[in-house]
C-alpha cells in the first residue's frame, strides 16, 4: 500500500509516507509517526533498528503462525523548526487518520495494537471508547469494533527506557492477548471483551 501523493498536510515535504508493504496480516502494530529513514523504499515503520522495533520483534518471536504488519498513525515525518523529530499535532493526526483506516480496511487484521496513550486515545475516541490509563501489570483490556480487537498497550520505547526490568512481563502480557483473542492456550479472563457498536 502506498500513500504517495497524499497532500492532506505538509509533512510529506519532510519525507514521503513510511509504510509497511505487506498487504495482509493477522496483527497490526500502530505507532504514532514516522521516523527519518535513509531509504524510504526499503524501510518500514517500527523497524528493528530501533529499541521499539526490537521489542516488538521479541513479542513476535515464537508466534510464527501469525502474520504481522507495522504502521503509524501519521505516515510522514513531523519535524520542528530545527529539523528535529517532534510529536505530530492533533490536526496532523486527523489529516492522516483516513490513511490508517484505509490501511486497516485493506490489511484486515484481527488485532490492532495501539502503542502508547497518544495513539490509543486518538483512535479509541473514534470508536467511542475512553481510556484513562494502561494496566501497570500488563493485563491489557481489549475492545472489539467491527470484528477487530483494539488493544491499548504501553509504547515499547517507554518499556525499554522506564520499565526495562519488566520487559518479560510486558512481552507475556501482549502475547497473552494474542493467544486469548485467537483462542490459543486460553486462560480465564472473564468479560474482558467489550463489544463496541
Amino acid at each position: 500500500m502506498s500513500f504517495e501523493g497524499c497532500k492532506k498536510c505538509s509533512l510529506c515535504n519532510n519525507q514521503s509516507p513510511l509504510v509497511d508493504k505487506r498487504v495482509s496480516a493477522d496483527i497490526m502494530w500502530v505507532g504514532l509517526s514516522a521516523k527519518k529513514v535513509e531509504d524510504i523504499g526499503t524501510a518500514i515503520p517500527l523497524s528493528n533498528d530501533t529499541n521499539s522495533g526490537k521489542l516488538i520483534d521479541n513479542i513476535e518471536s515464537g508466534l510464527d503462525e501469525f502474520r504481522f504488519i507495522k504502521a503509524n498513525l501519521v505516515k510522514c515525518l513531523p519535524l520542528d523548526e530545527h529539523s528535529k523529530l517532534r510529536y505530530p499535532t492533533t490536526n496532523e493526526m486527523k489529516a492522516c487518520y483516513s490513511n490508517l483506516k484505509q490501511e486497516i480496511n485493506k490489511v484486515k487484521p484481527k488485532i490492532v495494537f495501539l502503542l502508547g496513550m497518544k495513539v490509543s486515545k486518538f483512535i479509541l475516541k473514534d470508536i467511542e471508547v475512553t481510556i484513562t490509563g494502561l494496566d501497570k501489570k500488563y493485563d491489557y483490556a481489549y475492545f472489539r469494533h467491527k470484528d477487530i480487537y483494539y488493544v491499548s498497550i504501553h509504547h515499547p520505547s517507554y518499556i525499554h527506557i522506564y520499565r526495562r526490568k519488566q520487559i518479560d512481563q510486558y512481552i507475556f502480557g501482549v502475547q497473552s492477548i494474542i493467544n486469548e483473542v485467537f483462542n490459543i492456550n486460553l486462560t480465564t479472563k472473564k468479560d474482558r471483551d467489550m463489544e463496541i457498536a
